[in-house]
Formats: structure tokens, C-alpha cells, sequence
């Protein structure tokens, strides 16, 4: 073979080669873009899963919220019952100390009456006994004559009772008519009240307040919170001037 043949020929080998070269380089270039396909497709269905999950996640917290505010009006709705409770419980705490400051002092009065009594009766003997017990008898038998004027009586303070209550309302709340005077029986410095001994027949009315003094010292005011037909229950206010003593005036 010439030199040209030759020549020829080591062209055309390395125009085949060249052409498998480039064969082998498509199929390869193939074969990653398949890869990379398959890679995209992957990663969309893991961010379709995600895109799941955070749905799944923005609903569970939604119902989570929920749940919570439920259990926050539950939670209000006891505290406004507890907080009934306590007032009903306040309420009744301040009708016992009232029911106990009357019972304190009817249980005093007793104690001095019975001490009277003791006292009354110290040295006497069984016919001294007898003679006062004969004298009650005739004095009983005198007294019956004047039942039916005390019964009448009683019918017309009845009567002006349920007038002074009528005009008592007319005047308003919490408002004491003028002329009011009385005294101070009996005082709670631990509790800050006083009992009076005028009540709703001398027309005091809750929530009215009355002066207190001691001749011609002024010592302080009474708020009224409660009211008898012959005596009250009063707050000591904060401006007392002086220790209110059992004894003390009082008027409005």
C-alpha cells in the first residue's frame, strides 16, 4: 500500500473512532438527564408530602387553639362562680356577725338582769319571798285591769310604726329624717360597728349616718347597715375622731 493509502486510512479509522466517541458521549448525556428527571420528580413528590404534612399541621393547630379557648371560657365561667360564691359567702359572714352582735347583747342584758335578780334576792328568807311573791300576785291582778290599754296602745304604735316606715320610704334611701337622738349600748372595736338604740320606729333607715359625740366632743359618724323597730346596727366610718364608747350620743 502506497503512503497515500495509508494516509487515507488512518483518516477514515479516525473519523469512525471519532464518530463512536461521540455515540458514547450522547448515550452517557442520556443517561444523566434521565437521573436528573428522576431526582425533580422525587423532590416533587417529597415537597407534595410536605406541603401534606404542614396542611395536617396548620389544622391540628387550629383545633388545637380551639380546644384552648374552650377550656378558657371554661375556666372564666368557674372564676365568675367562685366569685358569686364568694359574695354569697361574704354576705352571709357579715349576717352572722350582725345576728352575733345582737346575740352578744342580749346575752349581756340577761347577765345584768340576772345579776339584778341575784342581788335582789341576796338575805331574803322564805317569807320575805312569799310577801314579794303575794305582792306580785296583787300587782298582776292590777295589772290586768291595764291589758286592754296596753293591747290598745300596742295597736296604735303598730299603727305608727307602719306609718313612720311609710314616711321613712318616702323620704329615700340611706336619708334620716331630722330629730333623731340616741345612744351608743354597745361597740365592736374588732369588727368597727355599734348597736344603737333607736331603730326603724325613731325612723333611721340602712345606709343613713348619724353623729356621734360625747358632750360637747364631736368623735365621729355612724353608717346605718342594719335597722329593728328599736335598734340598729352602724359601721364606725373612718374619720372617727375618737374611741366610741357604750354611753356615747348619738343624732343626726
Amino acid at each position: 500500500m502506497s503512503n497515500l493509502g495509508k494516509i487515507l486510512l488512518y483518516i477514515a479509522v479516525a473519523g469512525a473512532a471519532a464518530d463512536i466517541y461521540a455515540a458514547y458521549a450522547s448515550y452517557q448525556k442520556f443517561g444523566n438527564d434521565k437521573t436528573a428527571v428522576a431526582q425533580a420528580e422525587q423532590a416533587r413528590d417529597t415537597a407534595k408530602a410536605d406541603l401534606v404534612g404542614a396542611k395536617k399541621a396548620e389544622q391540628d393547630a387550629t383545633q388545637t387553639a380551639a380546644d384552648a379557648t374552650s377550656k378558657l371560657t371554661d375556666a372564666q365561667s368557674k372564676v365568675d362562680d367562685l366569685n358569686t360564691k364568694l359574695a354569697a359567702d361574704e354576705k352571709t359572714l357579715a349576717d352572722s356577725n350582725t345576728a352575733l352582735t345582737a346575740a352578744q347583747t342580749a346575752a349581756k342584758t340577761a347577765n345584768d338582769q340576772l345579776q339584778t335578780l341575784n342581788t335582789a334576792l341576796n338575805g331574803q328568807t322564805p317569807d320575805d319571798l312569799k310577801a314579794a311573791v303575794k305582792k306580785a300576785q296583787d300587782d298582776l291582778a292590777a295589772n290586768q285591769s291595764e291589758v286592754k290599754i296596753m293591747q290598745d296602745q300596742v295597736q296604735d304604735m303598730t299603727a305608727q310604726i307602719a306609718q313612720l316606715k311609710t314616711d321613712v320610704n318616702n323620704v329615700g334611701p340611706g336619708k334620716i329624717p331630722p330629730g333623731i337622738s340616741g345612744k351608743v349600748t354597745f361597740v365592736n372595736h374588732a369588727w368597727n360597728f355599734v348597736v344603737l338604740n333607736v331603730g326603724l320606729s325613731n325612723g333611721v333607715v340602712p345606709n343613713g349616718e348619724l353623729i356621734v359625740y360625747r358632750g360637747r366632743d364631736f368623735l365621729g359618724k355612724v353608717k346605718v347597715t342594719s335597722a329593728e323597730s328599736n335598734s340598729c346596727v352602724a359601721d364606725i366610718l373612718p374619720d372617727a375622731k375618737a374611741d366610741i364608747q357604750a354611753g356615747d350620743d348619738v343624732l343626726n
